[in-house]
């Protein structure tokens, strides 16, 4: 596994909230469009996932793939517009499942959609930041040999964000771990040099992230209960007397 991560009045209340529940289910019934939020130690961010079927042979069942993405993160005093997703370039690992039979745990093969990013200066002894831009609606398997966390909604490869100055932002999760659910992500300034980009801010754990953004499971909460409110209030001049 790659050390360095090993390491979304009656007529208008009852046609808003069909429309919030429209959006809200109808676009993870039809797998096209997913909104997500996370947040972190000086970071924040949101983004709206283009999820289509993943065709490609060798990666874990369940598996979609992300092939655009829009939205923005802010880390520190810096905000960025993501514009997109890194193209998976289907990198060989850095290294092997070993044959051993003295694992821990069931060794499992890497996903086929394995990719990398250089970078300069990894907080690590690689080279590179992986990712893999797959998304598992039902959380995900195991995907590497020696780490046996899984269960969020991105693998810890995670997907590639584009962002609006040219650079990079890769969130991941970490699985279900000992405290929960966690997740991280690194940025990646670019730089002029071939061998690859600066990464200026990382978080390895202890990112939240959530399927929709919280924010937008406000506004959907809000719509049903405009709902609510008003099939009471209609149902309380059902049993007033006529005048």
């Amino acid at each position: 596994m790659n050390a360095i991560k090993g390491i979304s009045m009656k007529t208008g209340l009852l046609t808003g909230a069909a429309m919030l529940a429209m959006f809200a289910f109808g676009a993870q019934a039809q797998a096209t469009v997913v909104h997500i939020g996370f947040n972190g130690a000086g970071a924040t961010g949101h983004a709206s996932l283009t999820v289509g079927a993943d065709t490609t042979a060798g990666d874990p069942t369940g598996a979609q793939v992300i092939t655009d993405a829009s939205g923005s993160v802010s880390v520190g005093t810096q905000k960025f517009a993501i514009t997109g997703v890194l193209a998976r370039n289907f990198a060989p690992p850095n290294d092997a499942v070993p044959t051993s039979d003295d694992l821990p745990f069931p060794p499992v093969p890497f996903p086929a959609s394995y990719s990398a990013l250089g970078v300069l200066n990894p907080p690590g002894m690689d080279t590179a930041i992986t990712f893999d831009d797959l998304y598992y609606a039902d959380g995900s398997p195991r995907t590497c040999w020696d780490y046996p966390y899984s269960g969020g909604f991105l693998d810890p490869y995670g997907v590639m964000f584009t962002l609006d100055n040219g650079g990079f932002l890769d969130l991941w999760s970490d699985g279900v771990m000992p405290g929960g659910l966690t997740y991280g992500f690194a940025l990646m300034q670019p730089s002029m040099d071939p061998a690859g980009n600066w990464v200026s801010d990382f978080q390895f754990s202890g990112v939240r992230a959530a399927v929709p953004e919280p924010d937008f499971m406000w506004l959907f909460g809000a719509g049903l209960l405009g709902l609510f409110a008003w099939r009471k209030s209609a149902e309380s001049r059902k049993m007033l007397p006529n005048r």
